[in-house]
């Protein structure tokens, strides 16, 4: 059975303008409690900025988040795909780039995106092909300490 993009997405995304602060971020992702943003510039998808982005980009720098535009640290370029593409390919497309969210996009639309989250959601299904991909630790027993 193939599921697809469509099939686990989240269908509300939380959008950001290229030229809005890190600070703008940060409070946008706590209101609307939610560790992604897509960036915007103008109604093309052109990066994505996370919780983590904010804290090891801006903050960590002791940099003024204020300050701070979003495009000078957002994840670019951005990898999207599309409301048919099996969630296997998307799977295969995370590990790939290293990545945990991709912005599902329709005639140059945002109109999802997948995370680490819904995929876990499709694991059932996409059990055969992730699990060789668990580390090996998660797998063995632990031993006790003597």
């Amino acid at each position: 059975m193939v599921v697809y993009a469509k099939d686990f997405m989240t269908k509300e995304v939380v959008k950001i303008d290229a030229t809005k602060s890190a600070l703008d971020a940060a409070k946008l992702m706590a209101e609307r409690e939610v560790g992604s943003l897509v960036v915007m510039e103008g109604n093309k998808p052109i990066g994505i900025v996370t919780d983590r982005d904010v804290m090891v980009q801006v903050v960590a720098r002791g940099l003024e988040p204020g300050r701070v535009k979003v495009n000078e640290f957002m994840s670019k370029p951005l990898v999207t795909v599309g409301p048919d593409t099996p969630m296997i390919e998307i799977a295969k497309l995370m590990e790939e780039h290293g990545i945990r969210r991709v912005p599902v996009v329709e005639r140059g639309e945002v109109v999802g995106i997948v995370t680490s989250t819904d995929m876990g959601k499709a694991s059932k299904i996409l059990a055969p092909y992730l699990l060789p991909r668990i580390p090996e630790i998660y797998l063995t027993p632990k031993k006790s300490p003597k």
